[in-house]
C-alpha cells in the first residue's frame, strides 16, 4: 500500500502528460489541414482565369522558341556576314547587348517564377520582374564604371545616350525670403513649386501608391528616397536640395499628397491593401 501510495502520483503524471502529447498531435493534425485547405483555396483562386486573357494560358513555349531562334538568327546579320552593318564594331555591340536583354526577357516571360500577382495574366508580371533584374544588373554594372565609361557604354544602348546634360542645383541660395531679388521676394519658393519635379513626385507616389498598396511601406520608401538624396548630392547636384524643399515640400506635401491620392484610387476600385510582412502567408 505504501509502495503504491507513492507510485500514484508518477501513473497520473505520465498520463497527464500522455493526453498533453495527444492534445498537440490532435491540434497539429487540425493545423495541418487547416494550412493545406488554405492552399487548395488559393490554388482554386490561382485557376481562375480572366476570360480576356484565357487564350493566353495555352502553352506555346515551342512556337515561340522556334521563332525567337530565327528572329535572333536574322537580327545577328549571320544570314547576310558580308552587310556593312556586320563589320561595324559599334552596331554589331548595340545588337548584341539587345539581343541579350531580348533573350533573358523572353525567358522571364515564359519559364521564370510566377509571382503573387496574377492579373491580367502572371506572365505580364514574370516579364516585369525579367525588367527589374535587366536594370539591376546594368545598375551593378555601371557601379564599377567611372563616369566618362559609363556614358561610352550607353552610347551602345541608344546613339543620343551619353551625352552630359545640364543640372540644375536646387540648393545653392536657401533662403525663403529674397529682399535684393528684382522678381520677386520668394523667388527661390517660387522656382521650386513651378518646377517639373513637383509634379513628377506627385504623380510618382500616386503611381507607387497603387503598385505597393501599405502606407506604412510608401513612407518608409519616401524618407528613405530623400535620405538617399542627402546621401548622394555630393555625386549629382540635382540631389542637393534646401532642407526646406526636402522635407516639407517633397515629404510632407507632394509626397503626402501621392500617396494619399493613390491610396483612396486603390479603395474606390476596392484594391486590395497588402501587408508586405508575410506576404507569402496571406
Amino acid at each position: 500500500m505504501i509502495w503504491g501510495s507513492k507510485a500514484e502520483p508518477v501513473r497520473l503524471f505520465f498520463c497527464a502528460a500522455n493526453m498533453e502529447v495527444n492534445g498537440l498531435k490532435k491540434s497539429m493534425k487540425r493545423d495541418v489541414v487547416i494550412f493545406k485547405d488554405s492552399d487548395i483555396k488559393s490554388m482554386n483562386d490561382l485557376g481562375e482565369f480572366d476570360p480576356w486573357t484565357a487564350w493566353a494560358y495555352k502553352p506555346r513555349t515551342i512556337s515561340l522558341l522556334l521563332f525567337g531562334t530565327c528572329l535572333i538568327i536574322w537580327a545577328s546579320g549571320a544570314l547576310n556576314p558580308e552587310s556593312k552593318a556586320s563589320n561595324d564594331v559599334v552596331a554589331s555591340v548595340t545588337r548584341g547587348i539587345w539581343a541579350m536583354i531580348t533573350v533573358f526577357l523572353a525567358y522571364s516571360l515564359l519559364q521564370a517564377p510566377s509571382t503573387v500577382l496574377i492579373r491580367p495574366h502572371p506572365a505580364i508580371w514574370r516579364l516585369v520582374h525579367g525588367m527589374a533584374v535587366v536594370y539591376l544588373v546594368a545598375l551593378t554594372f555601371l557601379l564599377f564604371q567611372n563616369r566618362d565609361d559609363a556614358r561610352k557604354f550607353m552610347k551602345f544602348l541608344h546613339p543620343d545616350l551619353g551625352i552630359e546634360l545640364p543640372e540644375r542645383s536646387y540648393g545653392i541660395d536657401c533662403r525663403i525670403y529674397v529682399p535684393d531679388n528684382p522678381k520677386s521676394r520668394f523667388n527661390n519658393v517660387y522656382e521650386t513649386l513651378f518646377d517639373e519635379f513637383v509634379l513628377a513626385h506627385i504623380f510618382g507616389w500616386w503611381g507607387k501608391a497603387i503598385m505597393i498598396q501599405n502606407q506604412s511601406l510608401l513612407w518608409v520608401l519616401s524618407i528613405g528616397f530623400e535620405l538617399m538624396e542627402l546621401t548622394f548630392r555630393h555625386m549629382l547636384p540635382n540631389f542637393n536640395e534646401c532642407w526646406w524643399d526636402s522635407i516639407i515640400l517633397d515629404i510632407l506635401v507632394c509626397n503626402w499628397f501621392g500617396i494619399w491620392a493613390g491610396m483612396h484610387t486603390v479603395r474606390y476600385f476596392d484594391g486590395k491593401t497588402y501587408e508586405w510582412v508575410g506576404i507569402s502567408r496571406q
